[in-house]
């Protein structure tokens, strides 16, 4: 299960800034010019903000439920003295 999160997480990473990257349209950048700061901040997120605080919710749930249950159970010693 480790191997396979490690994996996912490897993969994610390395296809996500290409899924994203824009190198054509009217949209790309054009070298050596300003970045343009307003069109950059009227861009809607989210979207992007809503998948991303779910995802992390899936990793909590799944992290919280696949714990090692090899809980046996509670033994209590007596609390108590008795008298022959």
């Amino acid at each position: 299960m480790r191997n396979f999160c490690a994996v996912l997480v490897a993969a994610g990473l390395m296809v996500a800034p290409m899924a994203w990257a824009q190198t054509t349209g009217p949209q790309a950048l054009a070298p050596g010019k300003p970045a343009g700061v307003r069109a950059a901040q009227s861009d809607d997120n989210m979207p992007l903000i809503f998948v991303g605080l779910a995802a992390i919710g899936i990793g909590v749930a799944l992290a919280v439920s696949s714990g090692n249950d090899n809980n046996g159970p509670a033994t209590t010693a007596p609390t108590g003295t008795t008298t022959p």
